[in-house]
């Protein structure tokens, strides 16, 4: 099995481990070099070493201050050299055991941080689903242990491809009816409940003739989901069509029926399961201000989605710039 790539750490993490890592490097060289001059007659063996009367030297004057500081001897042995050796080495092992704690704090915390912008980017609804099991694996888990290591990278990897498999390409279409509040003054509450209902059986029908995935209604307005940028255009045009045959033998208020449609299309994280109320992304975001900038009677949207489109024809540079895009518009003739 290959190995996968374990989180990221964080960079002042990594600074610590570094530090201590580097402090037990340095306390091993001085228990070395105190260590040391006890083989010196060893190596001095009838040659002449200028460095090791250096260090026989340097060793003197170090035993030295520690005996005065706290002599230490055992009948008559003298055991300063032997304490030191050992306090450090004591040293040296908190040491290990606190870079140990830390490299497994740091381990936790590069996995909690993938995990948190693994649930930001999963779609609302489908990120709990998608993480339980991660969680379930973080809280069995053993950072000093390989294959305990190995089965989060592996649970997380599996929910990453999850993740990538609810990625789609989306056509997101917003219709409001205009002036909807001035609609209603005046007008008989039955009437109003009436035309409303009817209007939005209306919009229900053709959202689904074209396929529509699934849709979020606000008391006036609607977002629905298509597969195909084609698919949300055709919906947009037959619901201003239909319109007005609407008008003219369904509706009882005085003022007629008239939307302002906006679309917008991209790649998007989809599941079927979450509701589109709940679905959140910037290409949903645009989509609704495009709306909210459209002429009554029209469809805005950006200008790049148009070549695609078979049903082009209507469309014209609506000569406003909308979430920074240029903004095309289509109008019946």
């Amino acid at each position: 099995m290959a190995k996968l790539p374990g989180p990221a750490i964080p960079l002042h993490l990594r600074i610590v481990q570094f530090t201590l890592w580097l402090s037990r490097l340095a306390l091993l060289i001085a228990i070395l070099l105190v260590l040391l001059p006890l083989i010196i007659p060893y190596l001095k063996a009838g040659v002449s070493h200028a460095w090791i009367d250096q260090v026989q030297t340097l060793d003197a004057r170090a035993i030295k201050w520690v005996r005065a500081a706290s002599p230490v001897d055992l009948g008559g042995v003298e055991l300063t050299r032997w304490i030191l050796a050992g306090a450090l080495y004591i040293v040296r092992t908190v040491l290990g055991g606190m870079r140990r704690r830390v490299k497994n704090a740091a381990y936790r915390a590069s996995v909690q941080r993938d995990l948190e912008a693994l649930q930001v980017a999963a779609p609302s609804g489908a990120g709990a689903r998608l993480v339980a099991p991660i969680k379930e694996k973080i809280r069995k888990l053993d950072p000093g242990n390989d294959e305990s290591r190995a089965e989060l990278l592996q649970v997380m990897a599996e929910a990453k491809r999850k993740l990538e498999s609810m990625s789609r390409d989306l056509a997101f279409l917003s219709i409001d009816v205009a002036d909807s509040t001035k609609m209603k003054v005046g007008e008989e509450k039955t009437d109003i409940e009436h035309d409303f209902r009817e209007y939005k059986n209306l919009v229900d029908s053709k959202l689904r003739s074209n396929g529509s995935l699934k849709a979020a209604w606000t008391p006036d307005g609607v977002m629905a989901c298509f597969p195909t940028i084609d698919a949300a255009v055709k919906a947009a045009q037959e619901v201003i069509s239909g319109l007005d045959a609407f008008n003219a033998n369904v509706k009882l208020v005085r003022s007629n029926f008239t939307v302002r449609c906006g679309i917008n299309a991209g790649r998007v994280y989809y599941d079927e399961q979450t509701p589109m109320e709940e679905m959140s992304d910037r290409v949903i975001d645009i989509a609704g201000h495009m709306q909210k900038y459209a002429q009554p009677g029209t469809i805005a949207c950006p200008k790049q989605l148009i070549k695609p489109v078979q049903q082009r024809e209507g469309f014209r540079d609506a000569g406003r710039v909308v979430d920074g895009y240029e903004t095309y518009q289509w109008t019946r003739d």
